[in-house]
């Protein structure tokens, strides 16, 4: 099975995949970084009302394959919290 690691990003800081995944194909290996965006949202916004989310698949020499990209914004229609 091909190796495939995925690098993210929350526009504060970026982490490096260095041990990687097996995915039967880069099409599953971008599901898998789609499906992290979400998780990744829950766990940071409650530092902020909004932020960038990436997720980057990269193949076992290193090369870029994949980006997939959330953003997330709160906007307050109010100045009362």
């Amino acid at each position: 099975m091909p190796h495939f690691y995925i690098d993210t990003s929350d526009q504060e800081r970026f982490n490096r995949d260095q041990e990687g995944y097996q995915f039967e194909s880069v099409e599953a290996a971008k599901n898998a970084a789609v499906d992290a965006l979400p998780d990744m949202a829950r766990d940071e916004l409650p530092d902020g009302d909004s932020r960038t989310f990436t997720a980057i698949v990269r193949d076992a020499r290193g090369q870029t394959l994949v980006q997939a990209t959330m953003s997330f914004a709160v906007t307050w229609m109010t100045a009362a919290r």
